[in-house]
């Protein structure tokens, strides 16, 4: 009676040790699109959509050719800066002339 015993517990123990070797798979899962390279050759350093090796002008400067008031027109060729008639809510005064510019509902 004692040998089935043993050996079931044989069994088991050795069940026990060989189910995390066999299990231990790495599986790497990605949700979504990986953001694009930012730097390098063919990053996006302004992120305006031309990649570093053909784009002449960084626009993250704000010379010339920097974008003050991202209409996506550069300084150099904006005639009207556009930065005070932005409308945070929406509720038709723009920022600069809005007394509560957070709220939708009061002007």
């Amino acid at each position: 009676m004692n040998r089935p015993i043993f050996l079931t517990v044989l069994a088991a123990a050795a069940a026990v040790t060989l189910i995390p070797a066999a299990s231990q798979a790495q599986i790497e899962v990605q949700i979504g699109n990986a953001p694009p390279p930012r730097h390098g050759a063919w990053g996006d350093r302004d992120r305006d959509g031309v990649p570093n090796a053909y784009d002449r002008h960084d626009n993250r400067r704000a010379g010339a050719w920097g974008d003050r008031d991202r209409d996506g027109v550069p300084n150099a060729y904006d005639r009207y800066d556009n930065r005070a008639l932005r409308d945070r809510d929406r509720d038709g005064v723009p920022n600069a002339w809005d007394r509560n510019d957070r709220n939708p509902y009061r002007r």
